[in-house]
């Protein structure tokens, strides 16, 4: 079981008792952690949430020991480990609940957001570009959530590289349901699950835009790659702005609603707009980590194909007719740049770049 600070354990106290939010907050203006931890009330407090918090401080050790039950441990703004870059954003979270490898909020970190329903387009350059970050020592900080938030966490994983998961609800409750196992897998991974919320409780609504100003706040930098105008990623892109942090974000097709939201964040920040890893990484002030790759020498057919496809993807007929070949041929070319990791061959019979 973990050594806690007199501060730590009032704050806990505080999270577990009755009232809301703005009476813990109030007390804290009024008398210090360590008092309340004491039962020092001096006769300030007279009411239900104080003999809450008392009834609660006597029996903490049995919270202590549910926490050590499901190895999660705490953090609070009051200790050394407590990142200065979440200490710094307007109201701080007081704990942090944590599981995995706490030495990751020492690291340098970027947040990657966006739409909960991303098409192909997004996915891939989700993809990409956070392959990219985890190869050159940033630790991806995102929100375990469908779409997007997912898709980071999965790359990491992929890696083996260690990835940071701030939740809407308390660490015990695994939200997605079918993020069980990634849940596991980023633990296995070597990284960290993060909330401010305590054990049990569930993923309310409002919980999650508060839950978006912990993940831009532990980061350096912001990245967006895909959203609508009403994605509520578009909010962790303004929090970023807010807090002075390095926000980037990816053009979209002009034609898709799913791009409406980072387009016209674009014209409204066009300083933001990155079109590669690199430009990231650059901005960030990292050298980018080169990955050896073997030549792939292309037949003069496949080329073509190739060329067409930078264009964005397209069905097997657009490409016969921008090539000018037969079918047969064709088909043997693209799979043969299949098996190359080339192509992908996607649903309807369209392909793509991979």
């Amino acid at each position: 079981m973990f050594d806690y600070s007199k501060s730590t354990l009032a704050l806990l106290a505080l999270s577990y008792s009755e009232g809301t939010a703005e009476q813990k907050k109030d007390i804290l203006t009024k008398i210090s952690p360590e008092d309340i931890f004491d039962l020092k009330f001096k006769g300030v407090f007279n009411n239900d949430l104080t003999e809450s918090i008392k009834n609660i401080i006597k029996g903490i050790s049995y919270i202590l020991s549910e926490l050590d039950s499901a190895n999660v441990r705490l953090l609070s703004v009051y200790d050394e480990e407590y990142p200065n870059s979440l200490k710094n954003i307007d109201n701080p979270p007081n704990l942090l609940y944590l599981r995995g490898n706490a030495d990751l909020l020492a690291t340098k970190m970027i947040a990657v957001v966006g739409t909960r329903r991303p098409t192909r387009y997004g996915v891939k350059v989700t993809e990409d570009f956070t392959k990219a970050f985890a190869q050159n020592s940033l630790t991806v900080v995102s929100g375990f959530a469908r779409g997007l938030d997912s898709v980071s966490h999965r790359v990491c994983v992929s890696l083996s590289k260690p990835t940071v998961a701030v939740f809407a609800c308390g660490l015990d409750v695994c939200y997605p349901a079918e993020n069980k196992s990634l849940y596991s897998e980023i633990l296995n991974s070597g990284g960290l699950l993060v909330s401010e919320y305590r054990l049990g409780v569930k993923p309310l609504q409002f919980h999650f835009p508060e839950r978006n100003r912990i993940i831009t706040g532990l980061s350096d930098g912001v990245f967006l790659a895909e959203a609508s105008l009403k994605s509520g990623s578009l909010i962790s892109a303004r929090l970023a702005v807010e807090q002075g942090k390095e926000l980037f974000v990816v053009p979209g097709n002009i034609n898709s609603e799913a791009s409406e939201g980072t387009n016209a964040l674009i014209k409204e920040m066009q300083g933001a707009v990155v079109t590669s890893p690199e430009d990231v990484l650059e901005r960030m002030g990292i050298s980018p980590f080169k990955e050896e790759t073997d030549t792939v020498q292309l037949s003069v057919t496949a080329q073509f194909v190739v060329n067409a496809l930078y264009e964005g993807e397209l069905h097997f007929e657009e490409i016969l007719e921008a090539v000018k070949v037969s079918a047969s041929e064709l088909s043997a070319v693209l799979t043969e740049l299949e098996i190359m990791g080339v192509v992908q061959k996607l649903n309807g019979n369209y392909y793509a770049l991979a």
